[in-house]
C-alpha cells in the first residue's frame, strides 16, 4: 500500500486515499499517545432541528454531509512509523432514531441528556471509519435533537458548529423542496495536510536563513537588507525565532517534588467557584478594556506566576482555532491547534497595563498560528533537545467545566469557564495542597486587579489578602451563584486577535471530552 511519503496521497485498499496527517490530527495522536488510553478525546453537540422530516431524509442529509465532507470518512494509521489519514470512498452512516415524541411525562430532557451522555463516551477505533456517530432523537411532529459526536482526529468544536448549520440548511431545502444553499469549499481536509507541509518546508529554510542572519549579526557582517529582514519578522518562522529567542528554561515554580526524568503525565485537578461578584467585575473588566475575557483572565495567571516564581518572563500555551485563512473556515477536520504566548511582567505594570500586553501579545501569535507548537522547540537556540516549549497552559472553556481529568499534560493548565476554574496539574511535581493554593490566589488576584486595575503589579498580593479577609467582598466563602434565579456569566471562546474565537452570543457550544475514561 502507498504510504503517501513522496507525494500528496496515495492509493489504499479498494479506493482509499492515503495522505498525509494534518498538523490538527498529529497533535490529538501524539496527546492520546501520551496519556496511554486516559483521554477520550471526543468533541460533542446536541442541537434542535426544526423540520418536518422523516427519518429517511434525515438519514439523506446525513449521508449528503458524510458525501460533502471527506473528513467524515477518514480513520488514521501509522504507515513506515508515520501517521497517515486513510480517506475512504464510502461509509456506513453511523446514525441511530430514538423517538420521545410520546406526550412529556416531565423527564424527557432527561432522557435526552442520557442519549446523549451515552453516545459521548462510546470510544472509537481510529483505524475503523467512520470516526463519528449521530444519534437523531424525534420530539414531535417537525422536531429532532440531533447528537453529534466525533473523535478529534476528524472534528474539532468549530466543524460540529459547521456540520449542525449545513445538517440544517440540508433539511429546510428537503421541507421547501429546493437546492441547498451551502458554503464553497475552496479545499479539501485531506489537501490541507499538503499545504501544512510545504509551509513547514518553507518555515524550516526561512528559520535557517534567519539563524544565518543572527550569525552575521553576532559577527559584524550583517548587511542592510538582512537587518531589513531581521526587523521586520513578517515570516511565521521568522516571528517565532524573533519571539522564543532566549526563551527561559521552565517556569520557576518551586515544585514538591523533583522532576523526574520520563514524564508519566499523570494528573489531577482542584476546582473553585469565582468569589462572589467576580463573574460581573470580569465582565465589566474586559468591556472597559475593549476585548474579551481571555486576556483579563491570562493577565490574572501572569500576575500569579509573577509573585509565585519570582520572574518577569512566562511562556503558556493556549488554544486556537487553526482557522485563520478564508479557505479553512468551512472546513470540517482536525484543525484546531495551540499557540505559545511569551508573557512580560517587568516593570511593576498596572494590571490594565498587564492587560493591554496580553492582548498585543495574543494578537500577534493568532496571526502566526500555522506553525505547530513541536516544531516552535527547533527555533531556540541554546536549548536542550527536546525541550518543551512551555510547561504551563491556559484554556478558557465553553460552558462548564467538563468532568474530572486524571492526565497532565502539561505541569499545569488552568481552565476557566463559567463562574468557575480548574486547575489540573502533574501529581508527580505539585502536592494537591499546592495546586489548591495557586487556584485560590489565582482567583484572589485577578479579583483584586479587577477591583484595583490602576495598581501596580507588586500592590495586588496585599490587594488579594485584604480582600480574602472574612467579610470581605472576595472572601471564599462567598461565591458566584444563581440570585434570583439567574446567573452572573460571561462569553467565553478561544483567544483571537480581537476576542474570542467562538459562537455567537446565545448558542452553547460542542463539549470537548478530554476526560478521563477511569
Amino acid at each position: 500500500m502507498a504510504d503517501g511519503t513522496t507525494g500528496s496521497a496515495g492509493p489504499g485498499a479498494e479506493g482509499e486515499r492515503i495522505a498525509r496527517a494534518a498538523h490538527g490530527q498529529e497533535l490529538v495522536w501524539r496527546t492520546g499517545r501520551r496519556s496511554g488510553g486516559l483521554l477520550l478525546q471526543h468533541v460533542a453537540d446536541t442541537f434542535r432541528l426544526d423540520a418536518a422530516v422523516d427519518e429517511e431524509q434525515l438519514r439523506s442529509a446525513l449521508a449528503a454531509l458524510t458525501a460533502r465532507h471527506t473528513a467524515l470518512r477518514t480513520s488514521v494509521r501509522v504507515l513506515d512509523g508515520e501517521l497517515r489519514q486513510v480517506v475512504h470512498p464510502a461509509i456506513e452512516l453511523p446514525v441511530e432514531f430514538t423517538d420521545l415524541s410520546g406526550p412529556d411525562d416531565g423527564k424527557r430532557a432527561e432522557r435526552l441528556a442520557e442519549i446523549a451522555d451515552q453516545a459521548a463516551v462510546l470510544p472509537f477505533d481510529p483505524a475503523r471509519a467512520p470516526l463519528w456517530r449521530a444519534v437523531a432523537v424525534r420530539l414531535g411532529e417537525a422536531d429532532w435533537a440531533v447528537v453529534l459526536v466525533a473523535h478529534q482526529l476528524v472534528c474539532d468544536p468549530a466543524s460540529l458548529f459547521l456540520l449542525n448549520a449545513e445538517l440544517a440548511e440540508l433539511c429546510a431545502a428537503e421541507e421547501q423542496g429546493r437546492a441547498p444553499v451551502l458554503p464553497d469549499r475552496l479545499l479539501d481536509f485531506a489537501d490541507l495536510a499538503d499545504r501544512q507541509y510545504e509551509r513547514d518546508r518553507q518555515y524550516e529554510r526561512a528559520g535557517r536563513q534567519y539563524e544565518r542572519d543572527r550569525q552575521h549579526e553576532r559577527d559584524g557582517n550583517l548587511d542592510r537588507e538582512q537587518q531589513l529582514r531581521r526587523e521586520l519578522p513578517s515570516d511565521t518562522a521568522e516571528f517565532w525565532h524573533a519571539r522564543l529567542a532566549d526563551r527561559p528554561t521552565g517556569h520557576g515554580l518551586p515544585l514538591d517534588r523533583p522532576r523526574p526524568a520520563a514524564r508519566a503525565f499523570a494528573g489531577a485537578e482542584v476546582r473553585a467557584e469565582f468569589p462572589y461578584g467576580l463573574a460581573a467585575a470580569l465582565r465589566a473588566g474586559a468591556h472597559r478594556l475593549g476585548g474579551s475575557p481571555a486576556p483579563v483572565l491570562l493577565a490574572g495567571y501572569a500576575a500569579l506566576l509573577h509573585h509565585r516564581s519570582g520572574r518577569t518572563d512566562h511562556l503558556i500555551g493556549v488554544p486556537v482555532s487553526g482557522r485563520r485563512r478564508p479557505e479553512t473556515l468551512s472546513l470540517v477536520g482536525a484543525l484546531a491547534g495551540q499557540v505559545v504566548l511569551r508573557l512580560d511582567t517587568s516593570g511593576d505594570p498596572s494590571f490594565t497595563a498587564l492587560v493591554e500586553r496580553v492582548q498585543g501579545v495574543a494578537s500577534a501569535a493568532w496571526q502566526h498560528q500555522e506553525l505547530p507548537v513541536p516544531e516552535l522547540a527547533q527555533l531556540s537556540a541554546g536549548q536542550a533537545p527536546g525541550a518543551p516549549v512551555h510547561q504551563l497552559a491556559f484554556n478558557l472553556a465553553e460552558g462548564e467545566l467538563g468532568a474530572p481529568c486524571g492526565y497532565a499534560e502539561d505541569d499545569l493548565l488552568l481552565e476557566v469557564a463559567d463562574r468557575a476554574a480548574r486547575l489540573v496539574y502533574d501529581t508527580e511535581l505539585f502536592a494537591p495542597a499546592t495546586a489548591r493554593a495557586l487556584l485560590d490566589d489565582y482567583l484572589a488576584l485577578l479579583a483584586a486587579g479587577l477591583a484595583e486595575p490602576a495598581a501596580p503589579l507588586a500592590g495586588l498580593p496585599a490587594a488579594a489578602a485584604a480582600r480574602r479577609a472574612p467579610g470581605a467582598a472576595g472572601h471564599p466563602g462567598r461565591r458566584d451563584g444563581r440570585r434570583d434565579g439567574r446567573a452572573e456569566s460571561f462569553p467565553t471562546g478561544s483567544l483571537g486577535p480581537a476576542g474570542p474565537e467562538g459562537p455567537g452570543e446565545g448558542r452553547s457550544a460542542p463539549s470537548v471530552l478530554l476526560r478521563s475514561t477511569q
